[in-house]
């Protein structure tokens, strides 16, 4: 994913420098019968980047600045059952 510069205050003198983080999402879907198993995985900010997340536009005190959250995980599983029609 790409941001590109965004201005922190009405003036356009400080801007959030652009950033480019990666991503990776994977996942396996299992169907037996009625029965559906989705088991996924998903990692953020993969090579661990450091990066302005977000803004505070005009914020008084100049710290305009939120770091973005560093490498992190998710996994999850997914079970359904498709009854059947009478």
């Amino acid at each position: 994913r790409y941001m590109s510069d965004i201005q922190v205050n009405d003036a356009n003198s400080e801007q959030a420098p652009a950033y480019t983080v990666t991503a990776l999402n994977t996942g396996y879907k299992y169907v037996l019968d009625n029965w559906t198993v989705d088991l996924y995985t998903r990692v953020d900010n993969l090579f661990d980047k450091r990066y302005v997340g977000s803004v505070i536009v005009n914020e008084s005190n100049g710290r305009y600045y939120e770091p973005a959250p560093g490498r992190n995980y998710g996994v999850g599983l997914s079970v359904s059952y498709q009854f059947d029609s009478l």
